[in-house]
């Protein structure tokens, strides 16, 4: 009766311990030290968007395909983290990086872009 005693209180103190741990959860970790390198073109969904694409080329160049005259104009741009800074004459323009295939933009480059394959 004592050794019965004696095994449920280490089972109870095994469980107890041990709740946190589980050999068949996966959990998704990102990999937050891979960075994600910006070329390519990104065109946006909408038909009435300002900029109709957005295509990086190097490190900090980009070429951007006004919407409303089709003209491309070059410049340049910074990434801080998963958001792109793109410097132009009047004003920056902000993009969010939602994956390596998708872009968001936020005021006057507002609208989703997507990654063309060619």
């Amino acid at each position: 009766m004592m050794k019965t005693k004696y095994f449920l209180l280490i089972m109870l103190v095994g469980i107890v311990s041990c709740k946190d741990i589980n050999p068949f959860k996966k959990e998704l970790v990102l990999d937050e030290t891979k960075e994600i390198v910006l070329n390519g073109t990104y065109i946006s969904d909408s038909d009435r968007a300002l900029y109709q694409s957005f295509t990086f080329k190097g490190n900090s160049t980009v070429v951007i395909k006004d919407g409303i005259f089709g003209f491309d104009f070059a410049t340049s741009y910074e990434k801080d983290g998963n958001l792109i800074c793109i410097k132009t004459d009047q004003s920056d323009l902000l993009l969010e990086i939602v994956t390596p295939d998708s872009l968001v933009g936020e005021g006057f480059a507002k609208g989703s872009f997507k990654k063309v394959y060619k």
